[in-house]
């Protein structure tokens, strides 16, 4: 488990300053306020800020939602690394082959 923590960055993570940013960005005080604009429950919010777990993919996009942040930004201020795309498959230079439609299949009794 320390392995997949290592790989993703979560043990490293602090949310407290990004939840402090969130708060300012929306205009809120509290974090029942937050978790009211963010629309998720209030402990999950208190979970978030004592590190007992981590930022979701939803809630990632429902901060981008929100705030009309970008997530790359959202992920900086989690101290998270930004992916970046792997060489050589792109959307641009991959071919897709066209599907071609499932053969019919007879049934029995028609056609001689």
């Amino acid at each position: 488990m320390s392995d997949l923590n290592a790989v993703t960055g979560a043990a490293n993570c602090n949310h407290g300053p990004m939840l402090d940013a969130l708060m300012i960005s929306l205009k809120v005080t509290t974090d029942a306020a937050l978790s009211r604009k963010l629309m998720v429950p209030p402990p999950v919010i208190s979970k978030l800020r004592n590190n007992k777990i981590g930022v979701s993919a939803g809630l990632l996009v429902r901060i981008h939602d929100v705030t009309g942040m970008s997530i790359n930004k959202v992920r900086t201020m989690l101290g998270l690394p930004i992916p970046q795309p792997r060489e050589g498959r792109t959307l641009k230079n991959v071919v897709y082959s066209p599907i071609a439609p499932a053969r019919t299949r007879k049934r029995r009794g028609e056609g001689a």
